[in-house]
């Protein structure tokens, strides 16, 4: 199987950036509508629109229809639905030093956008526009968040949430595949019961929306029902959903109400998620 490296790449370019790889890694890093609804949106901004690094005006579902599940459907045997997989393109991020000296405010997003030569009418402006308020927005309930513009900031922000030994993970597959449906595998595991999860934003360079809050996550082998393709998911449960929009698509589509029991779904590729490191971890696939 062709996997990236299990170490972080800092490569220099000639824009002086730093380009990492994501959608298919694995590495450990050691560092010492209604009021409900828009509060909700803050708290999971990628539930309602997809954010790709080349494509700032995406509006695809990240989570589609059929990818919310229980967490007692995490067993061998079983058949979820996950969304298309597909290599996501290298995203670049921004040297600290550099992040640290450019704006990142609504206020003074006329200068962001004339500094990246940005139409203020277009729709990436609005997709900028959308992604500041986000990061200014109050925190929810339970929750602690950040936005990282630069891989040291990210980092920074995991380790003041979760401790310096720490672990970063997103979904691995051996290649391409249009098809959707998967058949769980033997050996799920559980990567513990604190996460922070890094959700890729719309913004002409990497920024990394992170929140920690009430959520397990595991790392769930799958198998493509048609073309056998071998997937390592990462499942994020939410075990706290007391304070989501009484009308949300997932009580709907299991038939459950809100604050009853953990709902989980499949991290989309672009994202990451921090978790702490255990000894005796494996790489099984």
């Amino acid at each position: 199987m062709r996997r990236e490296s299990t170490h972080v790449k800092q490569q220099a370019t000639t824009s002086n950036k730093l380009k990492i790889p994501i959608g298919a890694f694995l590495f450990d890093l050691h560092h010492d509508g209604d009021k409900e609804s828009e509060d909700f949106n803050k708290t999971f901004p990628l539930y309602s629109h997809n954010k790709h690094s080349d494509h700032l005006t995406s509006n695809e579902p990240t989570i589609p229809n059929g990818a919310f599940f229980f967490e007692h459907d995490l067993l061998p045997g079983k058949k979820l639905i996950l969304g298309r997989i597909k290599t996501s393109d290298v995203f670049t991020f921004l040297p600290d030093t550099i992040a640290k000296a450019i704006p990142f405010s609504s206020s003074r997003l006329p200068e962001i956008l004339n500094r990246f030569n940005i139409e203020a009418e277009s729709t990436e402006a609005e997709s900028m526009k959308k992604t500041l308020a986000l990061c200014e927005s109050p925190t929810m309930h339970g929750e602690e968040k950040y936005c990282a513009t630069s891989l040291e900031s990210l980092l920074d922000f995991a380790v003041s949430q979760l401790g310096k030994n720490i672990r970063l993970l997103s979904t691995e597959f051996e290649r391409e595949t249009q098809d959707r449906q998967y058949t769980v595998a033997e050996g799920v595991k559980k990567n513990g019961e604190k996460a922070v999860v890094c959700h890729k934003m719309n913004y002409p360079y990497a920024v990394f929306y992170c929140h920690k809050t009430d959520t397990r996550s595991y790392s769930v082998p799958l198998m493509a029902t048609n073309d056998g393709t071998k997937v390592k998911a990462i499942v994020v449960c939410h075990t706290d959903t007391a304070h989501w929009p009484s009308n949300h698509v997932a009580f709907k589509m299991l038939n459950t109400k809100r604050g009853t029991t953990p709902i989980c779904h499949f991290l989309p590729t672009d994202n990451v998620i921090w978790v702490p490191q255990f000894s005796g971890l494996k790489d099984d696939m």
